[in-house]
């Protein structure tokens, strides 16, 4: 009788060595070998049936990419036009790079500059990273252009036969063949079109979010790439608001002066129009107005991705790798942080230096943990600590002391010792920390921080509300009890509004 159970088992789980840069499986007997499966070209970590490239989840990760190249490129003109840019003074011009983006220069056939595959059809190859910096913005058309034009002669298809091709029509070519394009053993190179689509994705979206650069992490434990922090997909907030409603009326008491106009046009027998009436007419919104229309609602300015912005900024969220793709949880991120960590650190057993903590803590938190801060947390004993030291045998060789926790007011013995071998010989020895310890410090950091951010804006929220129920001539007590305000906090507010109002005055 046929074994069921043993011939149609899937491959074990693999995981990826770095020091051989393979994909190994570990054995019954606790060994570990090559995995014998085939891998995904793309990720090259999902296991792939036989004749299969690439994976259906890399599959569906370049559609992704290609629906959100076709969203974003439609904001581009919007953005050039208005969009606010980098907030520092030594800043791009805003919008600058959504132009570059929106350039038509360079991306037609006949003077395409690829850094794809080489092309069937024998125009010349010339490669965009030999002529364009890492950093620069490169137009949309100019990659979706070359892989078109590659994959329609792949295929045999007609070419495009204008030049000036949309975005839009590009992408749903593309999509629409993209699964014969992944499987295509002979046809261009799929993962150098994947990570391309993948690398204009994240182009767009750093650029429509006002131009910020992406935060990287440690390497992936996966591929050895560096890690991003992931988009969140923008929801607008489409809610009433004062400055959307001023906006609104502002171009409605235009409109109706060129209504008036038209109607004065029309009747000469009513005179000329009034200079109020012309100057109501050429009235278009301001640069402030504007503005003040763009601002969120409050619901919507606390929400996390409501706005776009990193799609879940909590401690070790939203992370991915750019070479395999692989989206990591906290637990996940926080293991590569560790791994990395022990990997450059002095021994490997999780101590390492104070710097080096902190540089980790700071990757993995995104807020700026100095070692300063690290040390304190050591004095305080918020974190463990040892001081490791080494003595001299008969002025031969040197032996390490074993370290072990030196805590707030009970110093371990590694620090008793080295203490006195401080005193005697004059040098202390090395103060380490002990990094899961310095990673929990760091995230209740975070945590509180978040909490207090979140409640200043609350309070501000309050202050705001009970502002204007007074300025509407409710009682502040009862006006602060009916918004479910305390008490305390309301003669807070009436006691800074006294303050103001009396320095105003004097």
């Amino acid at each position: 009788m046929t074994d069921h159970h043993t011939t149609d088992r899937r491959p074990k789980a693999c995981h990826y060595d770095p020091d051989t840069k393979t994909r190994l499986i570990t054995t019954t007997d606790g060994d570990t070998e090559p995995c014998p499966a085939d891998h995904c070209v793309d990720c090259t970590r999902n296991h792939t049936q036989p004749g299969q490239l690439v994976c259906p989840d890399c599959v569906g990760a370049v559609r992704t990419d290609l629906e959100d190249i076709r969203f974003h490129a439609r904001h581009l003109r919007w953005h050039a036009a208005r969009g606010n840019g980098l907030a520092v003074p030594s800043a791009r011009i805003p919008g600058g790079d959504a132009l570059v983006a929106m350039a038509r220069a360079g991306a037609g056939y006949d003077d395409l500059h690829t850094r794809f595959g080489t092309p069937k059809d024998g125009h010349r190859e010339d490669l965009l990273a030999e002529d364009h910096p890492d950093d620069d913005i490169v137009p949309v058309l100019l990659p979706l252009l070359g892989w078109e034009h590659q994959w329609r002669t792949y295929f045999g298809h007609t070419p495009r036969a204008t030049r000036r091709s949309p975005v839009t029509a590009i992408t749903h070519y593309l999509g629409d063949h993209l699964t014969a394009m992944a499987q295509a053993k002979d046809g261009p190179d799929w993962p150098s079109f994947s990570f391309d689509m993948q690398a204009l994705r994240r182009q767009l979206e750093g650029i429509l979010h006002d131009e910020q650069e992406p935060q990287r992490g440690v390497p992936c434990f996966e591929c050895g790439e560096r890690l991003v922090r992931r988009w969140g997909k923008p929801q607008p907030c489409r809610h009433a608001t004062p400055g959307r409603v001023a906006l609104g009326q502002v171009r409605a008491g235009a409109r109706a002066a060129q209504a008036r106009l038209e109607v004065y046009a029309t009747y000469p027998e009513l005179g000329p129009p009034t200079y109020a009436d012309q100057r109501a007419a050429r009235r278009v919104p301001t640069e402030a107005e504007e503005a003040a229309a763009r601002v969120p609602c409050d619901a919507c300015a606390t929400s996390k991705t409501g706005q776009g912005g990193i799609e879940d900024p909590s401690v070790g969220q939203s992370w991915e790798c750019l070479g395999c793709r692989k989206q990591y949880d906290p637990g996940e991120y926080a293991n590569a942080v560790r791994r990395h960590l022990l990997t450059a650190g002095p021994s490997g057993d999780g101590w390492t230096h104070i710097a080096m903590a902190a540089e980790a803590a700071t990757t993995m938190t995104q807020v700026p943990i100095a070692p300063s801060t690290v040390r304190r947390w050591m004095d305080r004993g918020q974190v463990l600590s040892v001081c490791r030291w080494a003595v001299s045998v008969d002025g031969a060789r040197e032996v390490p002391a074993a370290p072990g926790p030196a805590r707030a007011g009970r110093p371990g013995h590694a620090a008793l010792v080295e203490a006195f071998a401080g005193r005697v010989h004059g040098s202390p020895g090395l103060r380490l920390v002990f990094w899961p310890s310095v990673s929990e410090q760091a995230a209740r950091l975070v945590e509180r921080a978040e909490q207090a951010a979140a409640e200043r804006a609350r309070e501000e929220l309050q202050r705001r509300r009970l502002r204007e129920a007074v300025d509407a001539g409710e009682p502040a007590a009862e006006a602060g009890k009916r918004l479910g305000i305390h008490p305390a906090r309301v003669a807070k507010f009436v006691d800074e509004w006294e303050a103001s109002d009396r320095k105003a005055s004097a």
